[in-house]
């Protein structure tokens, strides 16, 4: 539920921040397209997630994290942030986005709580 409130956050906050901003973005040449960006952007939710568990296992940071990310969908950092700014000057389809995302975190976690009922069920 924490990860939850921390991504509507930061939903919010990018969206007031973005809207704020004079003038519009132009479609980028390499824009991520929407379902692919949906992906990178639940991924590196997931992994920001997992980095904050302890103790952390330094042989998984240097496996996962960005790098990790720009190499599963062959991006780059640039492409992901102006895509980023591009997705965050239309909050519809924005919203669009991290509103799926929530869903499948939502689901995520619930297939994880019922794993864990299981095993403690199985441990009895």
């Amino acid at each position: 539920m924490r990860t939850e409130f921390k991504l509507l956050l930061l939903l919010t906050c990018s969206l007031f921040y973005n809207c704020s901003i004079s003038g519009s973005v132009e479609k980028p040449d390499n824009l991520i397209e929407e379902s692919v960006m949906e992906n990178v952007l639940y991924d590196i939710t997931v992994l920001e997630a997992m980095s904050t568990f302890r103790p952390k296992n330094p042989d998984f940071e240097k496996v996962y994290g960005r790098t990790y990310i720009y190499m599963k969908y062959g991006i780059d950092s640039l492409q992901l942030l102006e895509s980023d700014r591009y997705y965050a000057k239309h909050p519809r389809v924005y919203h669009r986005m991290y509103s799926k995302i929530l869903k499948r975190m939502n689901k995520t976690k619930d297939s994880l709580d019922v794993v864990g009922k299981l095993e403690k069920s199985n441990q009895k």
